[in-house]
């Protein structure tokens, strides 16, 4: 329930946050008599898990993987890079848990991603920590992030909000490369050319002297369309440099720049017109900065800093496809302009110790968005409308800790949020792990969470409040299967105060929803070089008051089959890679299709040429001519086939 009355929760939080750290504190003498016991699981728990795998979301600082106790996905660099794909949305579309709506899976198309099908503004996307969500929607758009630049990424899969706020669905948090250290740079350049004249080029390196490293990488992407006529191209740019400073200090600063174009759509009879038939262009410039400040001030505690800045300019214009009464061919018919922008800070102190981590932090945003709209002479334009700039402003105070008792190891967490277009709201989370065997891990979390009015929302709606969540999960994570790795995840997910958006704004809380799941991962050892990963995500929907219907058991569920083969001798690889979605009333529009599995081919082969190593590679995406689309004005090509070459120095 949100609190109605703002001083109740800032008393409760003012109060309740440092007991949480001082509570934390004093178990100290508990904890380290249990820090040889922790340590002696952790040793037989690595013979099945990686001890040294790290993540840093759930918390925000990092701890190991084997004391989280969400619903955790993480992707590293190297298993991106053998993907050898073209845009984020492809990366998360192979992951147990995610929903990628894509608006024709182009070479570089429009995507939506949902986590655990909750709806598209549930899910808080960053980037090198920056919020990219869009004020116009409440989702992100992240086909402008280049795939070089990444480090790892993060995902949560579940309500968020103790550590990050307005979080209802999840997490996705892309980490960028680090800089580098060496004189001599090390990277990469890349490129690659395929069916629909599709080609892109990239290059990225790091180095450093001294106190000081860097990472720079830039990168071109153009296509002709591979269906409909539809065309893309993207220029970005990114860099970071890190500055070691005294006292186990250091300032870094990284900032971005990338401008994708494209065509998606051909939208027939648009408006139910007749005979009026458009074709859409998509702009959207993406502008990232942030300044981090880090330091030990003493052996356990530890200071983040940081400044962050994220801009979007996004225009959508449709045009006439053809020529008829009142227009010509490529004539403006309609088009909407957002700028976005935001400025934010962020604090957090972090007391850590091996069986032991607390965190504090504190959080502040302010973000403005300006919106016009064109109408062409179709609609007796030329004419252009502008709208007043709209304001938010956002605060955050958290606090969390881990204890590692042995086998065990909980994690409670609290957060307050303050919204100046809606409603306050505490975030309470307890969570708990427990090493069964020692290659079995059990865990288990409860979470409370919100999704606050993004700005184009409130401002339409001013009376909306938050839609608020308690989720609940359990699974376990076992090696005990001869040569079979698997993990199973039960959640059940019931959202209050749903907004009630099948209806002209004003929109209103008025609706209720209830997610029931299992999400499922296996995967094999290397048996000669063949290995077989697979998972699969069933999610029961039932809703009331949420849409113009109400929902009882509407499923929907994904599955991803993935074969690779591997001669480490010679240096082929072979992949082969399905994915299938099915999917629910709250997807699906005008004649989809999505009743079969979509096919991808890899084959690779690493080289030596100067003593330089170099990949070359041949991909054919979907093999067999399937069809997986929500909207027939969204259609996805058919077989194509591209190739392309790596040299990394």
């Amino acid at each position: 329930m949100i609190t109605k009355h703002r001083k109740l929760p800032t008393r409760f939080c003012r109060a309740t946050l440092p007991a949480l750290l001082a509570a934390a504190l004093c178990c100290q003498p508990a904890v380290a008599a249990e820090e040889q016991a922790a340590a002696e699981g952790e040793k037989l728990l690595s013979l099945y898990f990686d001890r040294e795998q790290t993540e840093e979301t759930t918390t925000r600082s990092p701890k190991p993987l084997s004391r989280v106790a969400e619903n955790v996905t993480i992707i590293t660099a190297d298993e991106i890079e053998k993907m050898h794909a073209r845009t984020l949305a492809e990366v998360l579309d192979r992951q147990p848990g995610l929903f990628v709506m894509f608006h024709g899976r182009d070479f570089l198309s429009n995507d939506i991603t949902k986590v655990l099908a909750t709806r598209s503004h549930h899910t808080l996307f960053l980037l090198d920590g920056v919020r990219i969500n869009l004020n116009s929607s409440g989702a992100a758009i992240t086909n402008f992030i280049p795939l070089t630049i990444i480090k790892r990424i993060e995902i949560i899969k579940g309500p968020a909000s103790s550590s990050w706020g307005s979080s209802l669905g999840g997490v996705v948090n892309i980490i960028t490369r680090d800089a580098g250290r060496s004189l001599s740079p090390t990277g990469s350049v890349r490129a690659s050319y395929g069916e629909g004249d599709s080609r892109e080029v990239a290059a990225e390196a790091a180095g450093g002297a001294g106190r000081f490293g860097y990472y720079l990488a830039g990168s071109n992407l153009d296509s002709n369309g591979l269906a409909l006529d539809r065309y893309a191209e993207r220029d970005t740019v990114y860099g970071k440099m890190e500055v070691q400073l005294p006292h186990n200090s250091s300032l870094t600063a990284a900032a971005g720049y990338s401008d994708p174009f494209y065509r998606a759509l051909n939208w027939s009879n648009a408006w139910d017109i007749t005979g009026l038939d458009l074709y859409d262009e998509i702009d959207h410039r993406n502008l990232w900065a942030t300044l981090f400040f880090d330091t030990e001030l003493t052996e356990r505690l530890s200071l983040h800093l940081a400044v962050q800045r994220f801009e979007n300019d996004y225009a959508h214009d449709l045009f006439s496809l053809d020529s008829g009464p009142g227009r010509a061919q490529g004539d403006l018919i309609y088009g909407e302009q957002w700028d976005d922008a935001a400025n934010s800070f962020a604090s957090r102190l972090t007391w850590a110790e091996e069986s032991f981590t607390a965190n504090l932090g504190f959080e502040s945003s302010r973000g403005k968005m300006d919106y016009e709209s064109s109408l062409g002479r179709y609609f007796n334009g030329p004419s252009t409308t502008f709208a007043e700039t709209e304001k938010e402003e956002r605060r955050g105070l958290y606090a969390n800790a881990t204890f590692a008792l042995g086998r065990f190891s909980m994690t409670p967490g609290l957060r307050y949020d303050y919204n100046a277009n809606s409603e306050e709201f505490v975030s309470p989370s307890l969570g708990a792990t427990y090493q069964l065997f020692a290659d079995t891990l059990l865990r288990a979390s409860i979470a409370r969470g919100f999704s606050a009015p993004y700005l184009s929302a409130s401002a339409h709606s001013p009376d909306l409040e938050p839609e608020t969540i308690w989720a609940y999960q359990a699974g376990v994570e076992t090696g005990r299967l001869p040569y079979l790795w698997l993990k199973c995840t039960l959640f059940h997910q019931k959202v209050e105060d749903a907004w009630y958006t099948d209806v002209n704004p004003p929109w209103s809380n008025a609706g209720t929803i209830r997610w029931n799941g299992v999400e499922l991962e296996a995967r094999t050892v290397e048996f000669h070089g063949l290995r077989l990963t697979t998972n699969f995500t069933l999610v029961i929907e039932d809703s009331m008051g949420g849409g113009s219907e109400d929902r009882e058991n509407d499923e929907t569920y994904v599955a991803n089959v993935i074969v690779d083969y591997t001669n480490h001798a010679q240096g082929w690889r072979a992949e082969l890679a399905g994915h299938y979605y099915w999917m629910n009333r709250s997807v699906k529009n005008e004649r989809p299709q999505y009743d079969d599995f979509l096919w991808d081919a890899l084959l690779s082969k690493d080289l030596k040429v100067s003593a330089v190593p170099v990949e070359i590679y041949v991909k054919a995406h979907n093999l067999f001519n399937a069809s997986q689309y929500f909207d027939y004005e969204y259609p996805n090509p058919d077989r194509w086939v591209e190739a392309g070459i790596v040299v990394r120095f």
